[in-house]
């Protein structure tokens, strides 16, 4: 039984990590861009979603077409 407490009071200490403002402003902007691309019903989102194996080729091809458009939307 004493085990037992002491594996929960070691699973309770607090974790804490900080994200400085450029990596929130980078994460912002890929999540508006996804929303632009899919509101406007974007090519490379419809093959983005089709094919999970390029997955990560047609996010960053999204991710630079946008890019421009909404770092101002992400700074907000």
């Amino acid at each position: 039984m004493k085990l037992f407490k002491h594996f929960f009071q070691e699973v309770k200490k607090p974790t804490m990590s900080y994200i400085n403002r450029d990596n929130k402003i980078d994460r912002e902007t890929g999540r508006l861009s996804f929303q632009v691309s899919k509101d406007k019903d974007d090519s490379l989102y419809r093959l983005m979603t089709l094919h999970r194996k390029k997955y990560e080729d047609y996010k960053q091809k999204l991710m630079d077409k946008y890019r421009s458009k909404v770092r101002s939307q992400a700074r907000k």
